[in-house]
């Protein structure tokens, strides 16, 4: 039985296909279920410089920002691949839920940052839009997901949550 994660904050559920464990590092693929009306990840776009994203609807519509081009995918589209250094994000506008395989390649510490995201949420210490009440949880995350925004340099963002993290980790926060 494959594992499922679920994110009390905005409903969102994941249920792992292949992990970064069991395919030595190769790939994370995952079906992830979006709540009706979820839009925690439309903004701000974010990027990956060592990872690659693909974005495959099994049932409802996905929106999908990927570059300048806004896409809304359905079971019938192919799959879509992100990749690295590409902006994009995604969100379900639909009064029902959303499902998608994605696969991200190689997965680094996503899975680690997925895992602490849908556990804070369990303990009601992430909002509705998906961010940790506590910066602290939020630099240690940014860091596990390796994603950057336009509006700084990338290597200042990488930075910056490396250092975070090695504080809140020295102050006692959960890595």
């Amino acid at each position: 039985m494959n594992e499922e994660i679920k994110n009390f904050a905005t409903g969102d559920r994941i249920e792992f296909l292949q992990t970064d464990e069991g395919t030595n590092g190769r790939i994370s693929e995952f079906i992830m279920t979006l709540a009706p009306k979820s839009s925690w990840a439309k903004s701000p776009r974010h990027f990956h410089p060592y990872q690659t994203e693909t974005f495959k609807v099994i049932s409802g519509e996905l929106n999908l920002r990927v570059g300048d081009k806004h896409l809304l995918l359905g079971p019938d589209d192919d799959k879509v691949i992100v990749n690295k250094f590409v902006l994009h994000s995604f969100w379900n506008e639909q009064d029902s839920e959303t499902r998608f395989i994605a696969e991200i390649y190689p997965p680094k510490n996503i899975e680690r940052g997925l895992r602490l995201t849908y556990k804070l949420s369990e303990e009601g210490k992430i909002n509705k839009k998906n961010i940790p009440h506590n910066p602290f949880y939020t630099l240690i995350l940014m860091k596990y997901f390796d994603s950057y925004f336009s509006f700084i340099p990338w290597k200042l963002q990488q930075f910056v949550f490396a250092q975070g993290a090695n504080f809140a980790r020295l102050l006692g926060y959960k890595q």
